[in-house]
């Protein structure tokens, strides 16, 4: 069985990436890293790997909220938006 996630890349996301949208079809048990995995094969390497060893840093929205962990399990149907994270000086 497999499930669908629609995923969004917002600002510095979309520039390393080249799209801003893309659909993906996963496992049902497909977790946060796995679509990152994911992006990473289908799309740019590059995205994966700055996620990978922190040099690239999103702030992650599924369905609207906040995610920070890696594990959390993805649904059918998920919208999952990578964005710049907002920062204060």
């Amino acid at each position: 069985m497999t499930i669908k996630v629609r995923v969004v890349f917002l600002a510095r996301a979309g520039d390393v990436v080249g799209k801003h949208f893309h659909d993906f079809i996963l496992d049902d048990n497909a977790t946060l890293n796995d679509l990152i995995e994911a992006i990473g094969k289908e799309l740019s390497p590059r995205f994966y790997r700055g996620v990978k060893n922190g040099r690239l840093v999103f702030a992650i929205f599924v369905n609207g909220k906040p995610v920070d962990e890696p594990n959390y399990k993805l649904k059918d149907n998920d919208r999952v938006v990578f964005t710049t994270p907002e920062m204060g000086g």
